[in-house]
């Protein structure tokens, strides 16, 4: 069974908004043994929506649209379905009576323009969508499907996981498909492309390799008449990946940097206490983001190089332009004592000018002071942009959760 997504919206065309929805329901796509073919992007022009429509409906077993199903004059998608399909749009009585009630429920009269949204047409079935107010279109005839879904990520996410996901699964019920993804992290994509390049000549399972902000993955996806069969296929491949390059997993499947590290801390029942410099704070509110940070984190504190640091922690960088490891370690192991922690987490600022024992301009060094050792480590960022910014919390979540886990010993290594 092949696919086709179709993304709605002259934003998307003009670079005001990144296409998320399409690289979020490829890789949901191919967890269900669909194989997505083609993805195009579209503006908010009848014509030309009618005709990507149209052509993926003759070529596709499954059409995706995503956007163009809200209320205003330039959400076209269901216009263009309709005009596809060469059926006529009807209001529906229970679809209005829901859409009207969500805007009571709000105190907000809802616009006439939002009649538009309880339309359907006669091939058309609604999916709901509880997490805004444009239900999706699900069309399905001559052996060909399209699911019509709106564009905010989060209501995509919602309608694919209880709605369509399941709806395009049930279409394929003779094949079970089982994935696997390891995570990795130190090694380049050629390195491992290197290191493991014969199995990447395998087509069942068939080895993905993915560049992401938290390193490496490798997704192995199998496909058999059972799900049994399928894990069967998968196995000798994890441990041939494992033996090869086990040392830089981290993780797997659904695992993220924050959980590795929130998990090695509350599987030991200890608590942590941050000091930050080059991340400024984004290491923190990252470990924030997950409701199980609050009973493990205790404090946080961003460095500044000044005589602040000394005030609150009675330490402080002897040149904040030439940060050294033994920096970090102090740092670590002063915002463990002063908040009162169980370990202590700290990175430096970035290295501004080299000297001996400070390492490259763009090193940051990290450390780790758990029970009576301090592990420190060292990494390069060569900008203080958002994104390698999040890559240094990355690493420091890591390394944190790798010295817990192992006790890796207090050598310095580098990642960059």
């Amino acid at each position: 069974m092949n696919a086709e997504i179709i993304a709605v919206g002259t934003e998307l065309l003009m670079g005001e908004t990144v296409d998320t929805n399409s690289s979020y329901l490829a890789d949901e796509l191919a967890k269900i043994g669909v194989e997505l073919q083609w993805a195009t992007k579209v503006g908010d022009h009848p014509g030309r929506l009618e005709e990507a429509i149209e052509r993926a409906w003759r070529r596709s077993d499954i059409t995706i649209t995503t956007g163009g199903l809200g209320p205003t004059s330039d959400d076209l998608t269901r216009e263009s379905i309709a005009a596809v399909m060469g059926e006529e749009m009807e209001v529906q009585k229970d679809l209005l009576a829901h859409l009207t009630s969500q805007f009571e429920s709000r105190g907000v009269k809802m616009p006439a323009t939002n009649i538009k949204q309880a339309t359907l047409i006669p091939s058309a079935e609604v999916i709901p969508n509880p997490m805004g107010t444009a239900p999706g279109w699900w069309v399905e005839k001559d052996g060909h499907a399209i699911a019509a879904m709106p564009g905010p990520p989060r209501e995509i996410t919602h309608m694919w996981d209880n709605q369509v996901g399941p709806r395009l699964r049930s279409l394929n019920p003779e094949i079970a498909i089982v994935t696997r993804t390891l995570k990795t992290f130190g090694i380049t994509e050629g390195g491992l492309d290197e290191m493991l390049s014969p199995l990447f000549q395998s087509e069942n399972p068939n080895l993905g390799i993915y560049s992401k902000q938290d390193g490496i993955h490798l997704r192995a996806i199998a496909s058999a008449s059972t799900e049994t069969e399928a894990q069967a296929l998968i196995e000798p491949m994890e441990r041939e990946i494992r033996r090869v390059a086990g040392h830089a997993i981290w993780g797997e499947d659904d695992d993220t940097p924050v959980s590795a590290a929130l998990d090695a801390l509350s599987g030991r029942d200890l608590t942590l206490a941050v000091a930050e410099g080059f991340t400024g704070g984004l290491l923190s509110s990252t470990l924030l983001e997950s409701s199980s940070a609050s009973s493990i984190l205790a404090g946080s504190i961003v460095i500044t190089g000044g005589d602040s640091d000394r005030l609150i922690l009675d330490t402080s960088l002897d040149n904040p332009d030439s940060p050294r490891p033994y920096d970090a370690s102090n740092l670590a192991l002063a915002v463990r004592d002063k908040i009162g922690a169980d370990v202590g987490l700290a990175m430096t600022p970035l290295v501004s000018e080299e000297t001996e024992d400070s390492g490259p301009v763009g090193t940051t060094h990290i450390a780790i002071a758990s029970g009576g050792e301090v592990f420190v480590r060292s990494g390069h960022y060569p900008t203080r942009r958002l994104r390698i910014r999040a890559r240094a919390v990355t690493h420091a979540l890591l390394e944190l959760a790798k010295c817990l886990e192992t006790g890796a010993g207090g050598h310095e290594s580098r990642w960059g």
